[in-house]
């Protein structure tokens, strides 16, 4: 039987404590910082950065030069969008990557649309379709995600 394999490119920089599952895609230029999980499945897309202490769960899509900080949970089959436009050769792309903010937690299958940010400590409720930024501490859930409540006291 053979042996599970993923792709790493050779540029990218992952602290030699980040363990990363069978068959996650990780591009170019990509940074991971210590104690961070990649799970199975996941595509890391070329210069994203991600910091330490992170979990990437199975499944996550991320499009170039995303930015996930410190301490953050993307849950299993996560999808992260950066065209608003998409559309086959359409010459006018322009990458609009998201940013997810130190200690958010994002649930299982939730869409996040292109360039939103979702706050420090911010939590998105699985399915959710993100279409607008997540303040800091912010609960959000539903299609379109909307606010529900605050993490902190």
């Amino acid at each position: 039987m053979p042996t599970p394999t993923n792709f790493i490119d050779p540029s990218a920089d992952l602290h030699g404590t980040v363990k990363v599952w069978h068959f996650a895609v990780i591009l170019a230029g990509v940074t991971v910082g210590e104690g961070t999980v990649i799970g199975s499945r996941a595509e890391i897309g070329m210069r994203c950065r991600i910091g330490k202490n992170c979990r990437i769960a199975s499944g996550v899509f991320l499009p170039p030069d995303s930015v996930i900080e410190d301490g953050v949970f993307v849950g299993p089959n996560t999808t992260f969008t950066d065209d608003k436009f998409p559309k086959a050769g359409n010459a006018n792309y322009r990458a609009i990557p998201p940013l997810v903010r130190e200690g958010a937690s994002i649930g299982a299958g939730a869409t996040i649309l292109p360039g939103i940010t979702v706050g420090a400590g911010a939590l998105v409720g699985a399915g959710a379709l993100v279409s607008h930024d997540v303040p800091d501490d912010m609960i959000v859930q539903g299609v379109p995600a909307r606010e529900v409540g605050h993490t902190g006291p």
